[in-house]
């Protein structure tokens, strides 16, 4: 038998055929049946297009040798039907552009599926009759392969869209119960923070809303509920009017408006109006997501339902904070207070090497924060301070879940690291999507006086050295209840005598002056520096003292204050 007709044997096209019916790997597929046409046709140049009805253009399945047509490149044929077999001057100048010389139309049934293109023969001669016979029986024996396979993949895309949908729905769900449980505007704030954080993984965004109750009969306009990532002045009047104007949708990039320009320089890429009647209420911000990834339809989906959550539960908090039932709130604030203190260490633990002092202001009768001290043996002693998303009964029961996991996982001597992936790991198995936790704590060991600590996304304590340098403990990873299976490193650092280590929540470095300006960390690390001579207990009334100054000594502080201060000795 010759070698032409060894190519073209009956027995090789039905193999091969069978082989690609075998699998129902779409990649394996196309790769397979693109490498046959080419050894079989005597090119070195082919790709596997699929057709796609929704856009009408095609999309590289597979490509070899072709460099301007590389996998998942988007063509388009400009209304191009495929009717036979193309050759020449007939193949579309999009794919002839990239030498493609030879076009099979691939379907199944009725269902046009898509091309296979392949270049000129690397001898330089003409197809022959029988090769283009044995590749058309080729792609017609293996539609059936690649259409079940396309198939496999819809299936694929579909179950990973449903599984987001069901996950967005218990998220919402989740959400709407927490958002309707309270009517305290700054903790609303928070859980939206939280949410586009750990849902989003979005760091910057503004939440503004137009006054409703008697903020709108006396004229106040838009104001702004929620901004993180860049500083509430940064929107002028206009600016915020113009934004609440908008009627639908905007993606910011580089041809945006003039009217949104200074929100594209700010680093903002998406702009959603929540409407109600016909108005926009209240306008949600965004800037660009961690991962770099553009927002998907089903993410502006539940972004739009989040928004619609925080506005009408922010909007209920102007109309109802008046007529809140005080006795009801003040059981419930009751019976969390309870949790809370016995949370709390009865005492402060007696550490050789060390000076400790503790400080504990909820800004209501619950507090979100925590703090822990707990002695493991007569020289090693663990330090931990966190604050958690919400209020009420249900921050109590996260706080008393973290704090009995780390009261158990203590005793066991596991590596810091591994104490804070185990806590991470049941923070996410036994609480909703919209409960998290800022999260720090530390080993002292008074025989070399080393302190080992993971930072699970808290403020970063801050260490002044006994000659007054400065460092910030940052060493570990993403806050508690975001991802299970995460990781975390952790830092090292040496308390020496005279070194005042200063962990801290943010209701310390965020707390509002009369002004409304922030308490911030520049401040408290000049006072820790200035003071660092005297003891722990002073220290920290030092500290207590020019945060009352710096408040007004208001009756209700703006967040829960929670301080550790440790001096080596």
């Amino acid at each position: 038998m010759s070698v032409q007709t060894d190519r073209f044997d009956l027995r090789a096209l039905f193999e091969t055929s069978q082989l690609l019916s075998s699998s129902l790997d779409l990649g394996f597929v196309l790769s397979n049946l693109l490498r046959t046409a080419m050894g079989k046709l005597l090119v070195t140049r082919g790709a596997a297009l699929l057709f796609d009805p929704l856009t009408g253009a095609y999309k590289v399945g597979a490509s070899k040798g072709i460099p301007g047509l590389p996998v998942g490149e988007v063509v388009r044929l400009g209304g191009f039907t495929p009717d036979g077999i193309l050759k020449g001057d007939d193949v579309p100048d999009a794919l002839r552009e990239r030498n493609v010389s030879l076009v099979f139309p691939v379907a199944f049934g009725h269902r046009e599926i898509g091309l296979i293109g392949l270049g000129s023969k690397f001898t330089g001669a003409p197809f022959e009759d029988q090769e283009l016979e044995f590749m058309a029986s080729l792609v017609n024996m293996s539609s059936a392969a690649v259409h079940n396979s396309m198939m496999v993949e819809e299936l694929k895309v579909a179950n990973r869209d449903l599984d987001g949908k069901v996950q967005q729905l218990n998220t919402l769900f989740d959400l709407s119960q927490e958002f309707n449980a309270t009517v305290d505007r700054k903790r609303l704030v928070k859980l939206l923070t939280f949410a586009l954080m750990g849902q989003m993984m979005v760091n910057k965004h503004v939440f503004m809303i137009r006054s409703v109750g008697a903020g709108a009969s006396e004229g106040h306009g838009v104001h702004i509920v929620a901004v993180r990532g860049v500083r509430e002045k940064e929107f002028s009047d206009d600016m915020m009017q113009t934004l609440c104007d908008l009627p639908e949708m905007v993606l910011l990039d580089e041809d945006c408006p003039d009217s949104l320009r200074s929100l594209c320089d700010m680093g903002f890429r998406l702009l959603l109006p929540i409407r109600q009647k016909g108005e926009t209420g209240a306008v949600l911000g965004l800037g660009s997501k961690m991962n770099g990834q553009d927002y998907q339809p089903d993410e502006v989906e539940f972004l739009y339902a989040l928004g619609n959550l925080a506005f009408v539960s922010l909007q209920n908090s102007f109309l109802v904070e008046e007529q809140i039932e005080k006795e009801r709130m003040a059981e419930e604030m009751r019976l969390a207070r309870e949790i809370q203190e016995r949370l709390q260490p009865s005492g402060l633990a007696d550490v050789n090497g060390l000076e400790v002092a503790a400080l504990a202001l909820p800004s209501r009768e619950v507090a979100g924060d925590y703090y822990d001290i707990i002695r493991m043996d007569e020289d090693v002693t663990l330090f931990a301070i966190a604050d958690v998303t919400g209020k009420g009964m249900p921050a109590s029961l996260l706080m008393s879940n973290a704090q009995a996991c780390l009261r158990v996982l203590t005793p066991l001597g596991l590596d810091l690291t591994d104490v804070t992936s185990h806590m991470n790991r049941v923070i996410c198995e036994n609480t909703g999507y919209d409960k998290f936790i800022t999260y720090f704590h530390g080993i002292y060991r008074h025989a070399d006086r080393s302190f080992e600590y993971v930072n699970a996304g808290h403020n970063p304590p801050t260490l002044v050295r006994a000659n007054g340098d400065k460092e910030l403990l940052e060493a570990g990873g993403l806050l508690l209840g975001v991802m299970a299976g995460m990781s975390y490193e952790k830092g090292m650092v040496t308390l020496r005598e005279g070194d005042v280590l200063a962990m801290f929540t943010d209701g310390v470095t965020e707390a509002m002056s009369p002004e409304d300006e922030e308490y911030g960390e520049e401040r408290l690390e000049a006072l820790l520096v200035e003071n660092r001579h005297r003891s722990a207990s002073e220290i920290m009334h030092v500290v207590r003292e020019d945060i009352r100054d710096f408040t007004g000594d208001v009756q209700v502080l703006s967040d829960d204050l929670t301080m550790i201060i440790l001096k080596g000795c």
